[in-house]
């Protein structure tokens, strides 16, 4: 789902950024895949990734070579920091923000779904973190069904101002996951996100609103605190 508070085509560039300085899926001089490949692959018009390669080039991180194609540029960050660690900085930054923004938000939305929710809606939160457990037990990546758990929640508050957070927290969550796979914690948020969406999902399915309330915010707080961001 797109954050429509954000621009469609800074959302698509600062997914890019992260293929580069986080991910690591494309290195300096490296030629990035051609606009169909690159679009399909995240899930937007060609229209859009255009735009975002235009924000990114004239950032300096990518290079737009007629006839050849779009490339990493040699020193995508500066002279000055190469290995792109103050984007990494800026990263910690803007996930801490993430997570203290879902610290107001969250442990209310968790009381509210457990009030408000359809017994629907609540097997569906139940689902998602019965699948979490699968995709981590076979070494898959968790950042899909991971937004879905929060947005599962947020939809059962029954309330339409919630759900219009729902792009700005799936996207909290990924850069959550992402960043601690770079700084050396997935393992640790891993393991967060395994105790606490179970706890949260059978609270919830109790409908027993104080326990959801206290098991997310411990969840959120626990994020914070894995992540070591000073």
């Amino acid at each position: 789902m797109i954050n429509e508070f954000i621009p469609i085509s800074q959302t698509i560039a600062n997914r890019i950024s992260d293929m580069i300085f986080l991910e690591k899926k494309y290195e300096p001089n490296d030629k990035l895949p051609n606009e169909y490949e690159l679009s399909k692959h995240l899930g937007i018009s060609r229209a859009t990734l255009r735009e975002a390669i235009k924000i990114l080039a004239a950032n300096g991180v990518l290079t737009i070579k007629r006839g050849s194609g779009t490339f990493v540029s040699a020193t995508p960050e500066n002279q000055s920091d190469p290995f792109g660690m103050k984007y990494l900085e800026d990263k910690k930054k803007l996930v801490k923000n993430w997570f203290e923004f879902r610290l107001i938000l969250e442990p209310p939305n968790a009381r509210l779904a457990a009030n408000n929710g359809s017994d629907k809606e609540l097997k569906a939160i139940t689902d998602s973190a019965q699948r979490l457990i699968i995709l981590a037990e076979n070494n898959k990546s968790i950042i899909e069904e991971d937004q879905i758990f929060h947005a599962a929640i947020a939809t059962a508050t029954h309330n339409d101002i919630i759900k219009l957070t729902m792009p700005m927290l799936e996207e909290a969550v990924r850069d959550a996951i992402i960043t601690s796979t770079k700084i050396g914690t997935s393992n640790i948020s891993l393991n967060n996100a395994l105790t606490y969406h179970k706890a949260i999902a059978d609270f919830i399915a109790t409908r027993d609103g104080d326990g959801a309330e206290i098991a997310m915010r411990y969840h959120i707080l626990r994020g914070l605190k894995d992540l070591n961001i000073k």
